[in-house]
């Protein structure tokens, strides 16, 4: 007697095989129908803390790309300015250059030669991780795309104004102060 109802109605023939595969497939379907259903309905009643987890989740996440982000930039930069830094010898005869860098005024010592190229801007000075290196403009506007704050730009040249009672003195570029 330990046969099933099922069992007990095949072997008597009032039920044929397929009828009953059939039953049983649409009894598996109804039980993942509503499976699903209680799974869909459990996101939405999320505890107040769960939702808080998932969004300090999320910006740390955030935080961790940008990161990544970043040192990917400075890695990018650091390349970039060990390939093409224009090679600086020190020596008895340097003079220093004076530039503005983040409302400081700093100086590199560099050769009479390399002065007057950085002046005429065929050499632009480069912060890289706090030591200042010389590089061809090119490479500099690369780096200008990566990270602009880490290029120093030097001043443009203005035109004097009409009324300005100085404007015939001119002031050399090569003026040390």
């Amino acid at each position: 007697m330990g046969n099933s109802l099922r069992e007990q109605l095949l072997q008597a023939g009032l039920v044929d095989k397929t009828k009953v595969n059939s039953v049983n497939k649409q009894k598996r379907k109804q039980a993942k129908q509503r499976r699903q259903a209680k799974e869909a309905v459990k996101p939405t009643s999320l505890l107040p803390e769960q939702a808080a987890k998932r969004a300090r989740d999320r910006e740390l996440d955030l935080r961790r790309i940008e990161a990544r982000r970043q040192r990917e930039l400075a890695a990018q930069v650091k390349q970039l300015v060990a390939q093409s830094r224009y090679p600086r010898k020190p020596g008895e005869d340097d003079i220093p250059f004076h530039f503005d860098n983040k409302g400081k005024v700093k100086k590199l010592y560099v050769s009479a030669e390399v002065h007057k190229m950085i002046s005429s801007g065929r050499l632009v000075i480069v912060n890289c991780n706090g030591s200042f290196e010389l590089v061809p403009p090119e490479t500099a506007e690369k780096i200008r795309q990566r990270n602009p704050s880490l290029v120093i730009d030097l001043p443009e040249e203005e035109r004097p104004s009409e009324d300005d009672p100085y404007a015939a003195y001119h002031v050399p570029d090569d003026l040390i102060w």
